[in-house]
């Protein structure tokens, strides 16, 4: 087997790789020097045990050569992985972030307070007031905005919560957009007039339109302006963590650099020549490159952009150091072990012994004892090529090992981060739709009264529809009033859960003695009949009085679709691997601190059931990231976890507390 002519360029960043060459060509000199020595004594020396000679030569260069292109391809294969991932990754995690914000600016538009705001000519000193508070109010919970700006048709600002924004009157042409098409919204990263402060925004906008009867009106513009440098300079950080050489970028198709990880390197609106979509990382020039586009997001792909990174070799192949005393180690019944060279190796160590051994007792048949040093040094030979095989084997293990545990620990991770970023949006979302206004109206008259009239239950439903039509991530959405008895619900597949008291009383009676509109409770994971009887999360916020702000008339309850949306991060963050049966046999934890788990990619293991947990993993003190051995079901695995940390203001600086532990499993 030819030595691969490709990875003959990488040798020089490998020094370990450089080190076991040059000792196994240090061995395939001498062995050439023994076959020379028996060619010139060749007229007393048996001509097959030449021929051996030269054969297994041979064979041990074949040996040679599949050693070094499997450790090389070892080396290739962990920095192909971390480019892959780490540029999916940035791609895909602004794209699930971005689809939050299509809904966002999708059901703001057709807030109650703001479409009777837009409707005034002339609105009074009191209701700017109100309408900029309520902005702020927005904010103050989906802090991923730094403005929201509403423009009149004829592109006068009426209202804007940023007050170091100075425009007064765009001309920005999706105003013109936003109005003439009925789309669901219009996006766009580019400078305008609506948020001069930015040198570019990530803009999404929508009409605000009123209904009167029959007949609509478009009576203005939604702006909403998002914190891209921000979010992706969090991302860049995440994911280079433990890659600080990495390079990662996100660019249009066109090749214009959107944001970089190394802004003073690779420029902002500077341009990559090339932007060729390839199903591995590209070596040229010393380096990595690869682009990646997004797998999509509940069917939400944005914009044209893809995810690009670039790592110099120096910086992809630096050498690791290993542990050494590892507590993980690969033994001959591991799918890992490298079976194919122990074979070779075997077969060239037997053939070795036979030469030595037939070369002896020929030497001494045709009296040519002087030929009897030069075989000893030829079975010297043979134990050094396996003492160097024996380091080998070990050395490659190792590398195999570093590159599992780089993968399980990044999975973890990313998985975590994946998870603290969705729950951001569902805290958001309950203390938000709380405030609306008819919401808030109708169940102050329902606690006058102790009814709904019919117009009222069919207000509170189509709205309740709306919303969920365009956050899909809820099986349901329900308001109650004070004893938590259930007034009205989004899916009316469930209507026999109207007049139904909740279950979860004590959920209900902490969500009714909120004051502070930032606060939200959310429920333990536990089965409900809300959710079929399944394990899942509620999240749950306060109704206010309208006459009076310092009461509460009742609650909304989001049931989040837990199955499938955890299910899915878990499976967009899970580690990928080349051997078939290691890949078969991985799988992705989510796991509360008490063992009960929350989700998992494991058939055998349901959410809701227990778990035995290490005591590692059971000490409350437990935080960020990291690696442990794990027997399960007698089989070793090497697992990564993560501890869930927050975002933003989440689990973070807000009065929810609640941390969970993301796992990674490969099999060893």
């Amino acid at each position: 087997m030819q030595q691969n002519t490709n990875h003959k360029a990488f040798i020089n960043y490998l020094p370990k790789v450089k080190n076991y060459l040059e000792q196994l060509e240090e061995q395939n000199m001498w062995w050439t020097t023994v076959a020379m020595v028996g060619k010139i004594n060749s007229e007393a020396f048996h001509p097959q045990l030449l021929a051996s000679i030269v054969e297994t030569q041979k064979e041990f260069q074949q040996l040679r050569d599949m050693m070094i292109d499997s450790l090389i391809n070892r080396y290739l294969n962990q920095a192909r992985s971390d480019i892959k991932i780490k540029t999916q990754v940035t791609i895909d995690l602004i794209i699930r972030n971005l689809f939050e914000r299509t809904a966002d600016v999708g059901f703001l538009a057709t807030d109650d307070d703001i479409i009777t705001f837009m409707s005034q000519e002339n609105p009074t000193s009191e209701q700017q007031q109100f309408i900029e508070q309520r902005l702020e109010e927005y904010v103050a919970k989906y802090s991923v905005y730094d403005d929201i700006v509403l423009v009149k048709p004829n592109g006068q600002i009426a209202a804007k919560l940023n007050q170091n924004n100075t425009c007064l009157h765009s001309n920005d042409p999706v105003i013109r957009e936003a109005l003439k098409n009925n789309t669901p919204y219009q996006e766009f990263l580019r400078s305008t007039d609506l948020f001069p402060q930015h040198s570019r925004s990530l803009v999404y906008a929508k009409s605000i339109v009123f209904k009167q009867g029959e007949r609509t009106t478009n009576i203005g513009v939604l702006c909403l302006s998002f914190q891209f440098e921000q979010e992706m300079a969090m991302i860049f950080d995440k994911l280079s963590l433990n890659s600080p050489d990495i390079e990662l970028m996100l660019c249009h198709q066109s090749g214009e650099v959107l944001a970089s990880s190394t802004p003073t390197h690779n420029l902002i609106s500077s341009v990559i020549d090339h932007t060729n979509l390839t199903a591995e990382p590209i070596n040229q020039n010393d380096q990595f490159c690869f682009f990646a586009k997004t797998n999509g997001y509940e069917g939400y792909t944005g914009q044209s952009w893809l995810g690009h990174a670039r790592l110099v070799n120096r910086a992809a192949f630096k050498e690791k150091k290993f542990s050494i005393e590892s507590e993980f180690h690969i033994t001959p019944d591991s799918p890992l072990y490298l079976k194919q060279l122990e074979r070779t190796n075997t077969k060239v160590s037997t053939l070795l012994l036979i030469v030595i051994l037939n070369g002896k007792i020929s030497s001494l048949k045709q009296n040519v004892e002087y030929f009897l040093p030069i075989l000893d040094r030829f079975q010297d030979i043979s134990q050094n090529i396996s003492a160097i095989f024996e380091d080998f084997i070990h050395h490659i293990h190792q590398v195999l090992i570093e590159t599992i545990k780089d993968k399980v620990s990044f999975s973890a991770a990313l998985a975590a981060n994946i998870m603290d970023r969705n729950l951001y949006e569902r805290a958001n979302d309950c203390r938000w739709w709380a405030l609306n206004s008819s919401f808030q109206q109708i169940l102050s008259h329902y606690h006058q009264h102790n009814q709904l009239t019919q117009a009222q239950q069919n207000s509170l439903e189509k709205s309740l529809q709306y919303i969920n039509s365009l956050y899909t991530v809820y099986t349901n959405i329900l308001i109650y009033n004070q004893n938590g008895d259930i007034l009205a619900i989004s899916n009316p597949k469930e209507s026999e859960l109207i007049g139904q008291r909740l279950s979860q009383a004590q959920d209900v009676k902490r969500c009714i003695a909120l004051q502070n509109t930032q606060d939200y409770v959310v429920s333990n994971f536990e089965p409900t009949p809300l959710y079929n009887n399944r394990p899942t999360y509620i999240y749950h916020a306060p109704i206010k009085n309208w006459q009076n702000s310092t009461k509460n008339v009742g609650g909304i309850a989001l049931v989040f679709d837990s199955e499938p949306q955890f299910n899915a991060m878990l499976k967009d963050s899970e580690p990928t691997y080349r051997t078939s049966i290691i890949q078969e046999q991985s799988f992705n934890l989510i796991v509360h601190p008490n063992g009960t788990i929350i989700s998992s990619t494991n058939d055998q293991l349901s959410p809701g059931q227990s778990l035995a947990l290490p005591s590692k993993l059971s000490d409350s003190n437990l935080t960020g990231t990291g690696i442990i051995p794990w027997l399960h079901n007698n089989k070793k695995y090497v697992v990564g976890f993560s501890v869930t940390a927050g975002y933003r203001e989440y689990k973070k600086t807000d009065s929810y507390a609640n941390p969970l532990i993301s796992l990674s499993f490969t099999p060893i």
